[in-house]
């Protein structure tokens, strides 16, 4: 019983991540197509040029080289922050019992350092 309550609650959790992140959309068709525009798209600056990848992008950069897509995923977090005077995203998910987590410069999309916990 209480594998199944942790379960639902992961569960839940992953639904809310995904939820914050993905704009609400009316359509299948119209969701992917935001998707995929917001994953190639960098964010620009007042000057027009780009700033680096977007939250989106950094998980994008993570799962694919985990070899996962976000629907294996049970739960997603993508927080911005400071490391040794650089920009990162600290990327993680869990697929299964594998936790999964990543640090990826904001500036290139560079993979900085990534580990597992099982």
């Amino acid at each position: 019983m209480k594998k199944i309550i942790t379960l639902a609650a992961s569960i839940i959790t992953s639904v809310v991540c995904v939820l914050q992140v993905a704009p609400p959309v009316t359509s299948l068709a119209a969701s992917r197509e935001t998707a995929k525009t917001a994953m190639t798209a960098a964010p620009m600056k007042e000057s027009g040029v780009a700033s680096g990848v977007t939250k989106l992008q950094a998980l994008d950069i993570a799962l694919k080289h985990a070899g996962y897509d976000m629907e294996d995923t049970l739960y997603t977090k993508v927080k911005k922050d400071h490391d040794d005077g650089m920009e990162v995203y600290e990327v993680e998910f869990r697929v299964g019992f594998v936790e999964y987590n990543y640090e990826i410069e904001v500036a290139s999309g560079q993979i900085l350092d990534f580990d597992l916990d099982d």
